[in-house]
């Protein structure tokens, strides 16, 4: 009776001593383990054989086991997709590994061509910049740099066709005079008119038609007329006409009144950053929107951007003592380093500045970031500035890499993807696939 006695505890503690090493196996994923690896090399032998349809599904299964080797399962079964041909489920698995920081270098690379190829530009582009933000490589890096300059060149009927800011209702010359088109090059409002203004922020633009200018709105509708006889007018500003009378520049509303008899100027450039330009005596000064004097009339000259605009990204340059000098919207110097040459701000990018002969491009600190050596150029805007290579023009990245094969007898900086380019005498729309967020 004593032996099964004893005999009943010794089997009591063996199968307590089994759940306890069940459970310490359980707890420490010893089993999860186990089961993982096999699955894994199961699959491993159907890789060598290239039955990708078999191999898939066991390494899918062995993910399913949370284990320190999921990380280089992932990768085996990246390169089973890849053999398959399954883009859809490489490409989901890549962009789970970006999320979590384990994707290698390749695999961003690879899903981003895929992407490209599928006309995925901008989803591309953006796991690129994740891939760059994470890894630092370099070939991430010169990746990026070339397949984000993607662009499309559109070559129009029109002579002429100005920039705006968004795109839409650009002024357009062709043979039967002014018109207005879209980032397509189609006639948006057909016209003819004898001139043409920018469309503002409500609608409204001026045109002149039998020798008269009109405000309309994008309808073609005539809101306002000139009753007065303007001998110019300059362009849209704000809710303001900019328009010339008796020799001088002043404000006017939509009925061509004018509306500050105490600002007449020699010249006005559109307001921009709350700011804007005039000249008064030969000098050109500063002031406000409501008309505070900013700078006095002491300027030598300050630099026109593509949009009729001194500002962009509160910055301007403006000549003082035969030198171009950046100042900011209270007219003070952003660096104290001068230019014999430049161009106007047209975003918060590199600007154009000149030595006499050739042309580089400045930082806001001044530096000198691309040297002299173009014939002309236009300050970045979107990434790219427009450059002349002997008598052609093209454009630039930063890293001084020209990004655009076509080249342009003429051509103005990007707005909202866009830039217009000369080819044989007609203007060229070039649209960029991609901007960088």
């Amino acid at each position: 009776m004593k032996g099964k006695k004893i005999l009943l505890v010794l089997i009591l503690i063996g199968f307590l001593a089994a759940g306890w090493l069940f459970s310490l196996r359980s707890a420490t994923g010893a089993e999860s383990l186990e089961k993982q690896q096999a699955l894994a090399e199961e699959a491993d032998e159907y890789v060598q054989k290239e039955l990708w349809v078999r191999a898939i599904p066991l390494y899918e299964e062995a993910l399913r086991y949370k284990t320190k080797n999921n990380i280089q399962i992932e990768s085996r079964l990246l390169t089973a997709y890849a053999a398959y041909g399954n883009m859809d489920a490489y490409n989901k698995l890549v962009e789970k590994r970006a999320a979590e920081n384990t994707a290698a270098e390749q695999e961003y690379i690879n899903t981003a061509d895929s992407y490209i190829a599928g006309l995925k530009l901008e989803q591309g582009m953006e796991l690129i910049k994740k891939g760059i933000e994470q890894t630092g490589s370099e070939k991430l890096v010169e990746y990026y740099e070339e397949n984000r300059y993607a662009y499309s060149v559109n070559v129009t009927e029109y002579e002429d066709i100005l920039p705006t800011r968004e795109n839409t209702f650009m002024p357009a010359y062709g043979e039967n005079g002014w018109c207005y088109v879209d980032e397509n090059g189609r006639a948006q409002l057909e016209g003819p008119f004898e001139a043409a203004s920018r469309f503002n922020g409500d609608g409204f633009a001026v045109v002149k038609k039998g020798g008269k200018y009109y405000t309309i709105l994008q309808n073609g509708d005539k809101y306002g007329v000139d009753e007065i006889g303007v001998a110019d007018v300059y362009e849209m500003s704000g809710n303001h006409i900019l328009a010339k009378n008796d020799e001088k520049y002043s404000y006017y509303n939509y009925d061509f009144e004018c509306i500050a008899s105490g600002h007449q100027y020699e010249e006005i450039t559109a307001n921009a950053c709350g700011v804007a330009a005039v000249k008064k005596g030969g000098m050109w000064g500063i002031i406000t929107d409501s008309g505070e004097t900013i700078v006095d009339f002491t300027l030598q000259d300050v630099a026109v951007n593509s949009l009729g605009e001194v500002f962009a990204e509160n910055r301007a340059m403006v000549k003082m003592d035969e030198t171009w000098y950046l100042i900011n919207t209270k007219g003070e110097k952003i660096c104290e380093t001068g230019f014999m040459a430049a161009k106007a701000p047209e975003s918060s990018g590199y600007i154009a500045v000149g030595n006499g002969e050739k042309w580089g491009f400045m930082d806001d600190t001044g530096n000198l970031v691309i040297a002299y050596q173009y014939e002309d150029a236009l300050s970045f805007s979107e990434g790219l500035g427009a450059v002349k290579i002997g008598n052609k023009w093209n454009y630039i990245s930063e890293r001084n890499q020209r990004v655009i094969d076509q080249e342009f007898a003429d051509a103005q900086p990007f707005h909202n993807k866009i830039a217009q380019g000369e080819i044989t005498g007609k203007e060229a729309l070039i649209e960029l696939e991609y901007i960088e967020k």
